[in-house]
């Protein structure tokens, strides 16, 4: 049982930070990998089974917040714009959450068997994977919640010590 729990942390942690690179980072094309049919309809039913679709549904709110904030803290002036063209944006990319999923689902077909993906499905399916899935929006939303808090406290923490070691060596910041 731990190990299957352990699995569905690391699928959380996981989800999150993909939501995280797919807003973040360039776009790039990936293209689908050939995989065994069986193997990718098994991850693609425990991806649906294990409510990862869901979990975008809280992810890309809290991260176009996260960045509506960022542009009105750059131009406040321009508040009233920033938060109109922001309002449309959580509909648009929640849109297009498929196209990670189905990455996901190569990523997991690649590297687990039919079998273990079934086992997973089988899980999740349990009372306390159910109980595991119904907790998912929550603990994503509060897991993210946590680590940028953590986030915050650690940039301030690297600004200070940077500026305490630069002013050391002789560089005022």
């Amino acid at each position: 049982m731990k190990h299957k729990e352990g699995f569905a942390a690391r699928l959380l942690l996981a989800s999150m930070f993909a939501a995280v690179l797919s807003v973040a980072a360039p776009a790039t094309s990936f293209a689908q990998k050939e995989v065994d049919p069986a193997r990718l309809a098994a991850a693609k039913e425990l991806l649906v089974v294990a409510g990862s679709a869901k979990q975008f549904d809280v992810v890309v709110p809290l991260i176009t917040q996260q960045l509506e904030n960022a542009f009105v803290n750059l131009k406040p002036d321009h508040a009233a714009e920033i938060k109109d063209v922001f309002r449309a944006m959580p509909g648009k990319f929640s849109q297009r959450k498929q196209e990670l999923l189905d990455q996901v689902a190569v990523l997991y077909a690649e590297r687990l068997t039919a079998d273990e993906l079934n086992e997973i499905v089988k899980f999740y399916r349990s009372p306390i994977g159910a109980k595991f899935i119904q907790l998912q929006p929550e603990l994503v939303q509060q897991s993210m919640q946590l680590g940028q808090a953590w986030g915050r406290k650690i940039g301030q923490e690297i600004d200070q010590e940077v500026r305490k070691e630069l002013k050391q060596r002789g560089v005022p910041i």
